[in-house]
């Protein structure tokens, strides 16, 4: 089960490191930094429709006695988090949004002394204090005319990691007295129909017509192959979660994504700009680097 967990957290970094720049592709290419949301508008129904597969597949394993509207709260939370998410990337790019994700570990081991009375050491609160140190480092390796929108586009991944952790929290409580199989699925279906009705917003769903008459078939692709592996990572992730020390898988998948993307970012930002995306000057570069040591130090103490 050790392995499993380990291994199940480290596919979903993979992923979700590759995952980032389809998101900044969709982002500033897609939509040329005007209402990503949008995508809603094809992502919720794609999320029912797993749901339902799960559902045909796995049916046998679904529990339809659980708590099942905290399961859909779970994944309405994470539908909501995500308008920061693409909000956000408007100002930062993949790697540097990879960073906030960091706060993940520290958010459950702060619930987990909040909610259930767990202690915290001195140890944990230095490696706190070096992770909050990271996107620091980078907000202020910008130029100065450029540390405002670094600053907005920080606060709003900071809304997304609370909105995020929180439905991973919930699924991690229930997931403990539920087959994960009745967890995930409910969690899809509260995302999918929460998407869904965010893309009735009347912005959002002249956003998407628009964007469906001049870059359709790009625009479906892209989205749809985005969406399909993001909701494989979740699966794994989430699944770890259960599976292991909550805070500790947090911990380390998210530290892997973190150097995953920033190594996925150099080598697409060489041989496909336009997908990659990232600022490979040596400020920058450095920066980062400087970022993910402070991560990684971070995260080990905290262990």
């Amino acid at each position: 089960m050790l392995m499993l967990w380990l291994i199940l957290c480290l596919l979903a970094a993979a992923i979700w490191g590759i995952s980032a720049f389809f998101d900044n592709y969709l982002t500033d290419v897609i939509f040329k930094n005007r209402t990503p949301q949008a995508m809603k508008a094809i992502n919720g129904p794609t999320y029912l429709i797993f749901a339902v597969i799960l559902a045909i597949c796995f049916g046998n394993s679904i529990n339809y006695g659980a708590p099942i509207l905290i399961l859909l709260l779970s994944g309405v939370l994470h539908s909501v988090g995500s308008i920061f998410y693409y909000s956000a990337l408007k100002g930062e790019n993949a790697t540097g949004a990879a960073i906030f994700y960091q706060l993940q570990p520290i958010l459950f081991l702060a619930g987990s002394f909040f909610l259930f009375g767990e202690s915290i050491n001195l140890q944990q609160i230095i490696g706190f204090v070096l992770i909050l140190l990271a996107p620091i480092v980078v907000i202020l390796s910008k130029r100065r005319n450029s540390r405002r929108m670094e600053m907005r586009a920080a606060l709003l991944l900071i809304i997304y990691v609370l909105f995020a952790t929180a439905s991973s929290g919930i699924a991690v409580r229930v997931g403990h007295q539920e087959h994960f199989i009745t967890v995930f699925t409910f969690f899809l279906i509260g995302r999918g129909a929460s998407d869904l009705a965010i893309s009735f917003i009347p912005k959002i769903r002249r956003r998407h017509h628009y964007v469906m008459e001049h870059v359709g078939a790009k625009y479906l692709s892209v989205t749809l192959l985005n969406q399909i592996i993001c909701t494989l990572a979740d699966f794994m992730y989430r699944y770890g979660l259960i599976l292991g020390v909550t805070a500790l898988a947090s911990a380390f998948t998210n530290a892997a994504e973190l150097i995953l993307t920033f190594v996925f970012g150099i080598i697409f930002s060489i041989i496909w700009p336009k997908f990659g995306r990232e600022k490979l000057n040596r400020r920058d570069v450095l920066a980062h680097i400087i970022a993910v040591i402070l991560c990684a130090i971070g995260i080990f103490v905290i262990q």
